[in-house]
């Protein structure tokens, strides 16, 4: 899903964030919860939070966004859920859509060592 920081150096580098998404049919908030689980995740949303095993920071993302990276954990992240309510997380690793692409499945989550980001996002397969 997410990419990791040697790669990033090959690719050129990317991460996330959260906060109010103008202009997009969707809606990030920023929480801070430590300790937290991934279980703190609301429905419907893709989150991600700046420490291992879901400790930090955390952000969140609903709807479809072509400009995540005015979001500082997401361009930062070691742990995600997908706990959107029936679609898939398309992730880019570019603005607009754009990069190199993967999908977390809805329920997927993870958490590594690596820091990782994400560019701009679809939801798929509703």
């Amino acid at each position: 899903m997410r990419m990791n920081k040697k790669f990033a150096a090959i690719a050129g580098g990317i991460v996330l964030t959260g906060g109010l998404l103008a202009g997009s049919a969707s809606a990030a908030s920023a929480a801070q919860n430590s300790p937290s689980a991934a279980s703190d995740c609301p429905s419907g949303y893709y989150c991600v939070w700046s420490g291992e095993n879901y400790t930090g920071h955390r952000q969140q993302v609903a709807g479809n966004n072509s400009d995540l990276t005015i979001y500082s954990v997401f361009q930062n992240f070691k742990s995600w859920y997908n706990h959107g309510a029936s679609c898939d997380f398309r992730w880019y690793s570019g603005k607009n859509y754009s990069g190199d692409t993967g999908v977390d499945t809805r329920g997927s989550k993870g958490s590594q060592s690596a820091a990782m980001y994400i560019k701009s996002n679809k939801w798929v397969n509703c």
